[in-house]
């Protein structure tokens, strides 16, 4: 189960194994588990960092040297930020991300310990916290850097062992910050005990396009969508949806997302506002969407909601600081 078992298995076992495990797991998916019981917990497999917000007049272009207009450091990293939103939609969840013993982890810690609904489970790395430089212009678009030290640090072993209470009805929600061998392996341990798995493809970071098919639901933005299949955003979405059982998510930024699941696609809008900070729009949007599946609601509810979040956060500055609380949500969803 480690790695070895893994890189031992047959092909044909392995699409058995996620066949099954995707037989058992997409009735959450597609509305609601069966006899209506919510599934019980959702797993973000990710990372965290501390994010350097710098705000610019307008984003600098190869060789210029701007100065800001503010700076920031907060809590960020898009398995935190998606852990973060997800709990707050009242979904029971677990982080399980890598963490420096140095000053940020300390803060990233304090951080997820003030959320409610959040269990963090902190895998230790001796590589340094991880960190993200981000560039806000004032028309709200970003620019983003992270490091990655920490998140490419964890192992198989480690990751699974962070995993060893996933059970039955349990969502996995991964990114694409950690190694390629360690989302595989998390991702068929999911599936043999026959839990939702679901992939945000940023950042596309290695060849993600044989693991695919491992996931449940899969979200992408439009840019990321033509990476991975090419074609413009509903085409990828149905594309990135092929497989029986498979949804998929395109987002659009301002337009809203295509949703394509079960032979169908449509957009889903939305609201007009004026942004001023772009930056974890996504992780809000894929977190709340998560974590709404996770309480039994059908996709595209979850998904509108999770928009509805996402065109909140772009209102205010920041990255977690700028979250929709669990009380804004709760009223997003009542109106």
């Amino acid at each position: 189960m480690r790695g070895r078992g893994d890189r031992g298995e047959r092909p044909q076992a392995r699409r058995r194994l996620v066949e099954r495990g995707r037989s058992r797991a997409c009735e959450g998916l597609h509305g609601g588990r069966a006899g209506g019981a919510p599934v019980k917990r959702v797993f973000v497999l990710g990372n965290a960092t501390v994010d350097c917000v710098q705000t610019v007049a307008r984003l600098p272009v190869p060789g210029e040297t701007l100065l800001c207009d503010s700076l920031e450091r907060c809590p960020g990293g898009k398995g935190l930020n998606q852990a973060i939103a997800c709990a707050r939609t009242g979904a029971a969840t677990v982080l399980a991300a890598p963490l420096g013993g140095d000053r940020d982890g300390a803060v990233l810690a304090t951080a997820a310990s003030a959320e409610a609904n959040l269990e963090a489970r902190w895998i230790a790395s001796s590589a340094p916290t991880d960190y993200s430089a981000i560039w806000v212009a004032s028309d709200g678009e970003n620019m983003i850097v992270s490091s990655a030290e920490a998140a490419r640090a964890l192992t198989e072993a480690g990751a699974l062992d962070a995993l060893a209470d996933f059970a039955a009805g349990d969502v996995l929600l991964m990114q694409g910050n950690l190694d390629r061998d360690v989302t595989v392996a998390a991702c068929r341990l999911a599936a043999a005990r026959g839990g939702l798995r679901v992939l945000n493809t940023a950042p596309i970071a290695w060849d993600m396009a044989g693991a695919l098919p491992l996931f449940d639901l899969v979200v992408a933005n439009a840019v990321e969508a033509a990476t991975l299949v090419g074609g413009a955003p509903h085409a990828a979405a149905q594309a990135l949806s092929s497989a029986p059982g498979r949804a998929a998510v395109v987002t659009l930024g301002a337009e809203g997302a295509i949703l394509s699941a079960e032979g169908a696609t449509t957009r889903v809008a939305a609201p007009a506002v004026s942004a001023v900070d772009t930056a974890g729009a996504g992780d809000v949007l894929v977190g709340v969407l998560v974590g709404r599946l996770a309480q039994g609601a059908p996709l595209k509810p979850a998904l509108a909601l999770g928009i509805a979040a996402a065109s909140l956060a772009v209102t205010r500055r920041g990255t977690v600081p700028s979250f929709p609380t669990r009380d804004e949500l709760a009223r997003l969803q009542a109106g």
